[in-house]
């Protein structure tokens, strides 16, 4: 068939236009060569007929042949993609397995600190770059630190410069191997409606989602497994602190809150209080949480809570003690203000609802969020009394109308308009929303509560009754033996000192080892100590700068037990607190030498400071 003569009688015009435009280069006038160019006319690619015309009379190549094999190539290529997903879509769903992972859930965090510890992540060509920024208590080293121009004091302004950057998968796909056996990682990203947030905010989400050829899901568990409790090992010494999310995350669930600090474990010892309050609270709240406790309350009707009142002076180890509680049990804190504005007595029963099974809520200074029952009218309505004659008790002045105008009609109306300006203002939390927060019907159970005050007599009685408060622990100003131990503890260098005794052939070891503490592995008590050396700086660090070194003091190690009883002697009973006292010490921590020829000065200072009721000291 003349495929030629069909077109140029169907579209003459198109023919003439491209051999016009192909000029004396297009001489090729066979039949394929003149469908190519009106194809090409049609297609809208006329400029490629002096190509098509040159590749025909000077190669001496046909073109037809050419755009024949694109054609099947191509045709070839359809084919083969289709083929490809059939048999990869057969693939996915019959011999393959896969588990999401949500960028919310804690496991992502430990999904993804393991893979960047990965050469095989790491050394890939797709990558996630992130600026590597240490927190207060993560370690550092100290061999390459920088100081200013005089050499004398450290410089931290190109710190970031110096940190070498993170490195995590990128967006799409990767694949690594574990264990013999391959996995495919693929990790997006997308913009989703918060349906818990109001008002419908859009958010970034990440999935992660790790597959592997296998019927079964068992290899990619064994290996989350193994991310998780490598995330764990490396963070058995540290106390997790949170706060609560945003407002407009409070009813996510586990995203109700979030992980503000991540700090090693308090050692028990560092707390200032009598050994047998320490014993006392440590075998209640191990007690509580023994795995047969909950079957116990149940049996009995009781409510599976436990709630403690920590009150005393400021900077007499409250939150102390509640964070050495925390790192002895192994528990998180969740730390909740009730003076933030915007939480409301929904979140709050929101938030008890998300708490772990075992975690401490921590409510400092309860005192100070003002929870108390609404004032009766009988209760500071009255008018004042008369005034009594000062030459004559038992006679009464009555009170001038002048003064009635003056004096009673003024308070009566300022006590009004107070009274009407704090129903304004009343906004946040009230006592009975805490009280069903705590204790409530739908309240959570399992938790530790701990409530710290300075004024427990502003509380009111339904907070602290038994059933929300079961144990009340006191604390007072460091006495003179206490201040002897806060001077050893903070000389005494890196090895802390050996608290076992013998008592009738049997070892005992201090309050907050762990050893007396049921559930404390050995593991975990290694991991603290192994911390606490770290903290107090085992080896001199870089420039010849160092904390603690026994070397380094004033004084030889022998004659700190004989200067730490001077200074306890020098310290009143019950008039400086413990956080006064470490102030003190911070400031000479390798001076004892200095600390006790100062301490003198420093109580007289005190004493006369409190007695003139400044707030400036005069001796530091």
């Amino acid at each position: 068939m003349d495929y030629s003569g069909v077109l140029n009688n169907l579209l003459p015009n198109v023919g003439l236009n491209i051999s016009a435009t192909s000029g004396n280069n297009t001489t090729d006038n066979t039949p394929h060569a003149k469908v190519v160019e009106s194809i090409l006319g049609l297609v809208g690619l006329r400029g490629f007929a002096p190509i098509y015309a040159f590749i025909g009379n000077k190669l001496g190549i046909e073109p037809s042949y050419i755009l024949t094999t694109i054609g099947v190539l191509w045709a070839f290529n359809k084919l083969f993609h289709q083929l490809y997903t059939g048999i990869y879509n057969i693939i996915i769903s019959h011999f393959m397995c896969s588990i999401h992972i949500f960028n919310s859930d804690d496991i992502y965090s430990h999904l993804m600190e393991w893979l960047a510890s990965q050469p095989q992540i790491v050394n890939s060509r797709a990558l996630l770059a992130e600026t590597a920024s240490k927190r207060a208590w993560e370690f550092e080293d100290a061999s390459n630190l920088a100081r200013d121009n005089s050499g004398r004091y450290l410089n931290f302004s190109n710190q970031e410069a110096r940190a070498p950057p993170q490195y995590s998968p990128s967006i799409g796909l990767h694949g690594f191997w574990w264990k013999g056996q391959y996995f495919r990682l693929q990790r997006k990203r997308e913009s989703v409606f918060d349906d818990t947030s109001i008002g419908q905010v859009l958010k970034d989400q990440e999935d992660i989602v790790i597959s592997c050829f296998w019927r079964s899901p068992e290899p990619i568990k064994q290996l989350l497994a193994h991310a998780k409790a490598q995330y764990y090992r490396d963070h058995q010494a540290r106390t997790i602190v949170k706060r609560p999310s945003m407002y407009n995350r409070r009813y996510a669930g586990r995203c109700s809150w979030h992980q503000v600090a991540n700090r090693p474990v308090r050692d028990i010892r560092t707390v200032v209080l009598d050994e047998k309050q320490k014993l006392q609270v440590l075998a209640d709240i191990n007690e509580y949480l023994h795995p047969e406790t909950p079957r116990w309350y149940a049996n009995r009707g009781i409510p599976l809570r436990r709630g403690y009142l920590f009150y005393g002076p400021p900077g007499t180890g409250k939150t102390s003690l509640s964070f050495a509680l925390a790192g002895i049990f192994g528990l998180d804190i969740h730390v909740i203000s009730l003076l933030e504005p915007s939480l409301t007595e929904e979140d709050l029963s929101s938030l008890f609802g998300s708490l772990p099974r075992r975690c401490i809520v921590l409510l400092e200074d309860i005192d100070t969020a003002g929870l108390r029952r609404p004032a009766t009218k009988d209760d500071g309505d009255s008018p004042p009394s008369s005034s009594r004659n000062p030459h004559n008790p038992n006679k009464s002045t009555a009170p001038s109308n002048a003064e009635l105008k003056g004096d009673w009609k003024v308070s009566d109306l300022a006590k009004a308009l107070k009274q009407e300006g704090d129903a304004d203002k009343k906004t946040g939390i009230s006592l009975s929303g805490l009280l069903n927060a705590i204790d409530g019907v739908a309240s959570h159970e399992g938790r530790v509560l701990i409530m710290t005050t300075n004024t427990p007599e502003q509380l009111d009685d339904a907070l602290i009754r038994p059933g929300r408060v079961d144990l009340q622990v006191a604390f007072a100003n460091a006495t003179q033996e206490q201040a002897r131990e806060l001077f050893i503890r903070m000389y005494e260098g890196t090895s802390a000192p050996s608290c076992t005794a013998q008592t009738n052939g049997t070892p005992t070891s201090c309050p907050g080892s762990g050893a007396g503490v049921e559930g404390k592995t050995g593991a975990a008590q290694t991991a603290q100590m192994t911390t606490a050396k770290e903290m107090n700086g085992g080896a001199k660090e870089a420039n010849g700068f160092s904390l603690n070194d026994p070397g380094d003091l004033d004084i030889s190690v022998d004659e700190l037990p004989i200067i730490a009883r001077e200074f306890g002697n020098k310290i009143p009973d019950s008039e400086f607190s413990p956080a006064q006292i470490q102030g003190y010490l911070l400031k000479r921590k390798k001076h004892p030498r200095k600390a006790l020829d100062e301490v003198d000065m420093w109580v007289e200072g005190y004493i006369k400071q409190k007695k003139l009721k400044s707030k400036i000291m005069q001796v530091q």
